[in-house]
């Protein structure tokens, strides 16, 4: 009975096994930091480029005269230069800058143009899909968010 109470006093000691409870604690602590780093960039990574396309798409309808504002080449124009990043740009040709992302239809991956405040300027609209790496398998509720981003450009066409 002695050497089992001496066994117990003895054991706040011993330091054996201390580094793998630690790691046990610290390695899903670390795993979960990294991942959601990676997917906070990737995330921010869709939207610089979404913000960049949208500036671009807009200085573009903003240059036109003000009269073609409205014509559907000019808003087609504007909306495949958004989400293609080129003239003509096709839903199921051409490969979107960011993944999911479409020109028309849809409530949350389209791109929207308002002409309403011509002569002065005009605003393109867009919300693009994102597909979160870590939530996604987590917390089913959550699996795609949505980026919305807005840019009014002053006209200078005519």
């Amino acid at each position: 009975m002695k050497s089992l109470f001496k066994l117990l006093l003895g054991l706040p000691r011993c330091s054996s096994g201390n580094a793998l409870a630690e790691m046990t604690i610290i390695i899903p602590v670390a795993i979960s930091l990294m991942g959601g780093v990676v997917d906070f960039g990737m995330a921010f990574s869709t939207w610089a480029t979404g913000t960049k396309s949208v500036r671009d798409a807009a200085r573009y309808l903003g240059t036109l005269p003000s009269s073609y504002c409205s014509s559907s080449w000019a808003v087609a124009n504007t909306q495949s230069l958004a989400v293609y990043g080129k003239l003509g740009g096709a839903d199921g040709v051409d490969t979107p800058l960011a993944p999911g992302w479409k020109m028309s239809g849809g409530n949350n991956n389209n791109v929207t143009v308002d002409c309403s405040n011509l002569p002065v300027s005009v605003i393109v609209t867009a919300k693009i899909p994102y597909n979160s790496l870590i939530v996604a398998p987590l917390l089913p509720i959550a699996k795609t968010y949505t980026l919305s981003i807005q840019h009014e450009e002053p006209s200078i066409g005519e």
